[in-house]
């Protein structure tokens, strides 16, 4: 019967040809049927031990190995299950085997092992391994039955009464295993997968790479401990650069062993490179290439395009709407294909914050779909998909910038070469400034790759970002893109955006005149037919000219910039410039005018729903009330200015309200509270590089401690904050800086003749 059934299968017959052939075999036997007793199993037979040999390499999985073991020798009315998952070479098998092997004396009627042939589903497979169980429990070969369901049913009736504990190893699919897993009380289960198998019940072990003190351990095993500690950086490249994936370190490993003069550094530069890398990862008949090819074979023509596709991305990790730009889809198609990879271990999914799911492809997945991508993909194609992906982005970016609803124009771009629909950016622009935190990485980093291929959009890209690294504090990347781009756009509307923006950063940086530089360059770039961006471009420039004290020429500019703007019908600049003017106007002691145009601004702001502009009128209001020494209203306007900033995450302009609000406290005798609110303040403005807040927190500290009657505190204080606004050539607040500081000295001067 054995030979009968080898020789079917080995004619790749399908079950119903094959259970033919075993009923006439069977007809033929009748007789031997008769006299064995049926498919009675003799009880005479060795225990059957199938399981291979474990590694002696094997490091780490203790937390997985408690938890499984447990399950494993838990006794109760139901069988146990194990579901061992994770992706291609992480260590499932390994581990199966290692629980197997230390659950031996749990299962004294034997252990079964059954390989399932990988992740490609199998016609038969199930009715195969059956048989071979079978008649490795006794059963004779003439006495398995042909049908799937009766060997099923004696498998489970012959297991009900035993303690036996059965290994799956390599299922593709629930379907594979369910008339395979062990249902009596005394039995259990271990089933692997790189599938997430969700149809199957059991306790879930997903495994995950190894840490690197584990890789380096597995590394230690196989060449020697002193060859590591020989050359340990050599032996961290390594292992990191197998991305501490069980199965590339144990090759790599090997490959050390079987060569026991070669260099770990040797090795380490071999895997450097992403296009040998796969290759050097081969030892005998073993390779990760192949054990991904494994998986990558069983996928759908879709799917492989998909990971193809994906392999284009040259960042961390990356949201759906990115496959759905790059394959020209819906972002509900795409999902679809990114959880069906998440399912077979080939990307990872994390989710943020805000709850949005974030895809990562396995680096040594990632160099086999790079070099798939070679053979699927014709470079024509790439290149339409890596344009598809920046137009997407670029669409969103500016579309999201909108909402968020900053003082910055809209970016001034051609038409991308492809964007998402109106529906589909509704869709995923629920919350713009949640968007934005998410894609940022993302976003800079495609900004920065495509600059050099395809400038105009890239540089719009970069120019779309920059009110969310102006809320965000992202000065370093906004100094270092806008200067980037300006190297590849240098003129038109994008060019001058992006040198507006480098002059509202010189700005928030203090430096002055390099914000000066820049406002002016983008001004002769612009069309003077362009009034919305010429407005803002020349408020700006009037909003540096105020903090230098140059009052006659930021009036100006600020009225020229109002005309400007309402012509445009630009409200928000309009807003910006007014309160601007506004503020001018108070720094020259011209109050009650201040005050009307502050009103102003806030009735406009109200009116549109203009939320920054309503924050920064409510601040200015705060200071009006200040200055008249009003500081209960002081603080309501304060908070309130606060409480806006910090509802659009604009962490920055919250701290210049907070700031005051500290100085109105400690005037209105919350000293205490005053005072931490303003050295809150003081470590924010550090944190930015913002010398001008430095300076205000410094000089409102100063007031604090000589409320407080300390002079020597106040004089060290206000002492800095002159020295910040001399440097950054701010007139009117040296002014009041150098007042505090002479009346610190002053007071001073006067404790030293008393105690004199």
């Amino acid at each position: 019967m054995d030979i009968v059934i080898a020789i079917a299968e080995a004619c790749e017959l399908p079950p119903d040809e094959v259970a033919e052939w075993v009923r006439l075999r069977r007809q033929l036997a009748q007789l031997e049927t008769a006299a064995d007793g049926g498919a009675v199993a003799r009880a005479d037979l060795v225990t059957p031990y199938l399981l291979p040999s474990g590694p002696i390499s094997f490091v780490g999985r203790k937390a997985e190995l408690t938890r499984a073991g447990h399950i494993l020798r838990a006794e109760g009315q139901h069988a146990r299950t194990v579901l061992i998952t994770g992706p291609a070479g992480v260590g499932k098998t390994t581990l199966a085997v290692r629980l197997a092997q230390l659950a031996v004396e749990h299962f004294p009627d034997g252990q079964l092992f059954a390989d399932l042939r990988g992740p490609h589903p199998q016609s038969g497979v199930t009715w195969h391994v059956l048989g071979v169980f079978l008649r490795t429990l006794g059963v004779s070969s003439h006495s398995v039955p042909a049908a799937l369901e009766e060997r099923i049913n004696l498998y489970r009736s012959l297991l009900a009464q035993r303690s036996v504990l059965v290994v799956l190893d390599n299922a593709a699919a629930g379907r594979d295993v369910e008339g395979l897993i062990a249902s009596g009380p005394r039995t259990a289960t271990i089933v692997t997968s790189r599938s997430v198998l969700p149809g199957l019940d059991g306790f879930r072990v997903p495994l995950k790479l190894l840490s690197e003190p584990e890789a380096l351990e597995m590394v230690k095993r196989m060449i020697g401990a002193e060859r590591v500690v020989r050359e340990q950086p050599s032996a961290f490249q390594i292992v990191n650069r197998c991305d501490r994936l069980p199965l590339a370190v144990w090759i790599a490993g090997a490959r050390l062993a079987a060569r026991p003069d070669m260099p770990l550094g040797a090795l380490a530069r071999a895997l450097a490179d992403e296009h040998r890398k796969l290759d050097e990862l081969t030892v005998g008949d073993v390779a990760v290439r192949a054990s991904i090819e494994l998986t990558y074979g069983a996928l759908s023509r879709n799917q492989q395009e998909a990971l193809s596709y994906l392999a284009q991305i040259n960042a961390v990790d990356f949201a759906p709407w990115a496959l759905a730009a790059l394959m020209d889809t819906s972002p509900a198609d795409a999902t679809k294909l990114l959880d069906d990879l998440v399912e077979l271990h080939l990307l990872w999914v994390r989710y943020t914050a805000n709850a949005a799911p974030r895809y990562q492809m396995h680096d040594l997945v990632a160099a086999f779909s790079r070099d798939k991508a070679a053979q699927i993909l014709t470079p024509t194609q790439t290149e339409r998909a890596r344009l598809r992906m920046l137009g997407g982005a670029l669409g969103l970016a500016c579309a999201a910038g909108v909402r968020i609803n900053t003082d910055f124009d809209e970016v001034p771009f051609a038409a991308p070469p492809w964007s998402f629909s109106v529906h589909t950016r509704d869709a995923v622009l629920d919350e713009p400034l949640a968007w934005f935190k998410d894609e940022y990485g993302f976003l800079k980093t495609l900004a920065d790759d495509m600059l050099s291929s395809v400038p105009l959009p890239a540089a719009g890209l970069i120019v779309a970002l920059a009110p969310f690294m102006q809320l965000s504090g992202y000065f370093d990347d906004w100094l270092h893109l806008h200067t980037r781009a300006m190297g590849s756009v240098a003129s038109g509307p994008v060019g001058a955006s992006l040198r507006r923006n480098l002059g509202e950063l010189s700005t928030i940086l203090d430096d002055y005149p390099a914000a000066e530089h820049h406002y002016r360059a983008a001004i002769a770039m612009l069309d003077p037919a362009d009034e919305a961006r010429v407005a803002s471009t020349s408020a700006g420039l009037a909003y540096l000219y105020r903090l230098q004290s140059r009052y006659a020429e930021a009036e100006a500019l600020f009225g020229r910039a109002i005309d400007l703007a309402d012509a445009a019908g630009n409200d928000n600049c309009l807003i910006y410039a007014t309160t601007g003017l506004g503020v001018t106007l108070m720094e020259q002691g011209r109050r009650d005018e201040a005050a009307t145009v502050f009103d102003e601004s806030l009735r406009r702001s109200e009116t549109i729903g203009y939320l920054p502009g309503q924050a920064q009128a409510w601040r200015c209001l705060g200071q009006i009330s200040r200055l008249g020494g009003d500081y209960a209203a002081a603080e309501r306007h304060y908070r309130t200015a606060e409480r806006i900033s910090l509802s659009l995450g604009d962490q920055l302009t919250a701290t210049h309200a907070r700031c005051w609000l500290g100085d109105v406290l400690v005037k209105q005798g919350k000293a205490v509270e005053g005072r931490r609110v303003l050295a809150e303040c003081l470590w924010v403005y550090r944190a930015a590089a913002n010398r001008w807040g430095e300076a205000a927190a410094l000089h409102c500290l100063a007031e604090a401690q000589l409320s407080a009657g300390r002079p020597d505190l106040a004089q060290r204080r206000a002492e800095v904050a002159v020295a910040i606004w001399t440097e950054v050539h701010s007139p009117y607040w040296l002014a009041t800086a150098t007042a505090t500081l002479s009346r610190a000295r002053h007071r001073l001067n006067q404790a030293d003749l008393v105690s004199g």
